[in-house]
């Protein structure tokens, strides 16, 4: 409806009637705002810790549960309702401490009881997905405020993964929970579910500093371009990782009442290599491959600039990142020479041929694209072929390719090296996909797995990845930053490293 030229006189004068304003009088500051609304591009499969293992549920988990120990801005490990860091007693017992204060939702208090009648869930009932994080454990025990963990075998990195949320030991004995009447110990509780909105209120018994937001709706929005318009319409308030680059692009040069804001990710987009195909397993193709790739100028056109070139699969925020590797020079005379020499001469425009496997998503295919451009100038044919993500996780896991492109998120501990490369991680035991095999690297992994102490860890992850920068089974490409879109007005939420809504508990809305 049209707006009146006179509208707004005439509601002063209607207001001031009724004796609500009166002339002279200093008109009162409108109220912040105190629900905040995001979006995700697809929805929450389960508020159950015990059975969240993708990330949207994982995103939003600390801010319903706590949890022994979380992570920082940066991805680092910090104590959660744990009293201090973990003790190893021997290689295979770990003793935590719940410190005093912590409350559910309901007022009761959160005691060492319940962290081991959660933790104990996922070794008494089967099928809980998140029992799959934690292969080594083998029993849970509380006596006064201390929880007890007890592994089959060291596993060094094993007190920096307590993140598992917690619930009151009553609930934690049924299989199946409702997230709406559980009890819950993280700064928010889940007060409402609907299939495409979820809602949040704060908790009042929580026992840090009370959130500033008072509820946060979660819509559940599939279309980057929907997602990008409600944004620019004040129908969100916040969208991470889940806005295209060409948007971002827009923000910046329409000058929208948006915020872009980064942060650098625990995660690393890599290309595979099935080491057992004659192609792709051959060293001088993954050598010379490597030397042709222009990782800045992907990373320029395709990612945004939000990204940084990569050498290891372990990010730069990581404390085991060896910061002594150089990543391999982009030199297409070289990559042409190394080719050359293998015995792969030029027959026209090119050498051979090589198939290379991607999901649907528009950013993968457009990577794949620049991937396919770049290896051309070296005489390499790169077949493209995306995927529904059904297929293509299965065709890499069966061995069925020869190239393909992933990342790697929640690199916040070594031992990722073990799953994506030890021969005992082939699939379906682990994600060695490329179906690489080195005897030293399976001995060093053992050796990482049941360091001491955190010195001996990083001694043997330098080495690790400086032999598998040595055999290149797989070629880090790059380190994905996390970023978010906002209101402008929104203050005090960081993009964490670990993608997670953290912050948000302590963030709010200036006038």
């Amino acid at each position: 409806m049209r707006r009146s030229p006179n509208c707004g006189s005439t509601l002063k004068i209607w207001v001031t009637a009724l004796g609500l304003i009166t002339p002279g009088m200093a008109r009162p500051e409108p109220a912040s705002r105190t629900r905040l609304q995001l979006a995700l591009d697809d929805t929450i499969r389960s508020f159950d810790p015990r059975q969240s293992v993708d990330a949207r549920a994982q995103s939003v988990e600390s801010l319903i549960h706590c949890s022994l120990m979380t992570f920082d801005a940066e991805g680092r490990p910090v104590p959660g309702i744990a009293a201090a860091a973990p003790q190893w007693k021997s290689p295979t017992i770990l003793d935590v401490t719940v410190r005093d204060g912590v409350k559910f939702s309901d007022g009761s208090a959160v005691t060492a009881h319940d962290v081991a009648a959660t933790w104990q869930a996922l070794l008494h009932h089967q099928p809980m997905a998140r029992s799959a994080s934690y292969p080594e454990l083998s029993a849970v025990e509380a006596k006064g405020k201390t929880v007890t963990f007890h592994l089959k075998e060291p596993n060094a990195g094993f007190s920096d993964q307590l993140i598992l949320g917690i619930l009151p030991a009553q609930f934690a004995k049924e299989l199946r929970i409702d997230p709406i009447k559980t009890p819950n110990c993280g700064p928010y509780s889940v007060k409402n579910i609907q299939w495409e909105n979820i809602l949040l209120e704060e908790n009042p018994h929580y026992s840090g500093p009370p959130p500033r937001l008072k509820e946060i709706e979660i819509k559940i929005v599939k279309s980057a371009k929907t997602r990008f318009a409600q944004l620019q319409s004040g129908e969100l308030d916040l969208v991470q990782n889940g806005i295209s680059r060409e948007a971002l692009k827009t923000i910046a040069r329409k000058n929208l009442q948006l915020d872009v804001l980064r942060s650098p990710g625990l995660k690393t987009t890599y290309l595979g290599f099935h080491m057992r195909d004659p192609l792709a397993g051959h060293p001088a193709v993954r050598e010379a491959i490597a030397h042709a790739i222009n990782r800045q100028e992907i990373i320029d056109l395709v990612l945004g600039g939000l990204a940084t070139p990569a050498t290891t699969l372990l990010p730069p925020v990581s404390p085991f990142h060896h910061k002594g590797l150089k990543a391999r020079t982009l030199d297409l005379a070289k990559a042409e020479k190394i080719l050359d020499k293998a015995g792969f001469p030029r027959k026209g425009a090119s050498r051979f041929e090589l198939s290379y496997r991607t999901t649907t998503d528009i950013s993968h295919i457009s990577i794949a694209k620049a991937m396919a451009s770049q290896l051309k100038r070296i005489g390499i044919k790169l077949v493209v072929q995306p995927l529904e993500w059904k297929s293509f996780e299965q065709d890499i896991r069966s061995g069925r390719v020869q190239l393909w492109g992933l990342t790697w998120t929640d690199l916040s501990d070594p031992d990722v090296y073990r799953k994506a490369l030890a021969t005992s991680s082939f699939p379906p035991l682990g994600d060695n996909r490329g179906r690489y095999s080195n005897p030293k690297l399976d001995t060093l992994l053992e050796q990482g797995k049941r360091a001491a102490s955190p010195e001996q860890r990083l001694r043997i992850y330098q080495n690790v990845q400086e032999l598998v920068d040595q055999d290149l089974p797989l070629l880090a490409l790059w380190h994905e930053d996390n970023f978010a879109v906002v209101n402008r007005s929104l203050q005090g939420f960081t993009p964490s490293a670990d993608g997670r809504y953290t912050s948000l508990n302590q963030a709010f809305f200036a006038r």
